[in-house]
């Protein structure tokens, strides 16, 4: 039976392998004429697109567990608008990990990796309706 720290060392070593087939198949879409490509061929070419989508949200989880925190503390809202945490201000597309407060935790809550994204107010994408000013949050690297 595996332990989480063995999962997380072998989810660290795939990540190195599926970064570099992620850069092979940005090549390939770089260098294919996909209006040529027969039926059978465009199918595959499809394929591969959604697999690469899927694999880069996951090639992401996967680069967030060798990262260490480089800064945390409260999320501010700004004079212009933008958060920001200790001075370090953020804006759409800023990743970062936003305090969630659930019961059922032992802590009292957990960190969920997100990002900020903007329509009409900035918002934590996983976490739309979360309110974001004075939340605790990080950001690793």
């Amino acid at each position: 039976m595996s332990n989480l720290g063995e999962i997380v060392k072998q989810y660290k070593k795939i990540g190195k392998e599926i970064e570099t087939l992620l850069q092979d198949t940005d090549e390939m879409f770089d260098n294919t004429n996909a209006a040529i490509l027969d039926i059978e061929e465009y199918q595959k070419y499809l394929l591969v697109y959604q697999s690469q989508l899927a694999l880069e949200k996951a090639h992401n989880y996967m680069k967030e567990l060798s990262k260490t925190t480089f800064i945390e503390g409260y999320l501010e809202k700004k004079s212009n608008g933008r958060y920001a945490i200790g001075g370090y201000e953020l804006s759409s597309g800023s990743h970062l990990d936003i305090w969630v407060e659930d019961d059922d935790s032992q802590a009292g809550g957990y960190y969920l990796f997100t990002r900020i994204e903007h329509k009409e107010d900035y918002y934590a994408f996983d976490k739309p309706s979360l309110e974001l000013e004075g939340r605790k949050a990080r950001i690793r690297r």
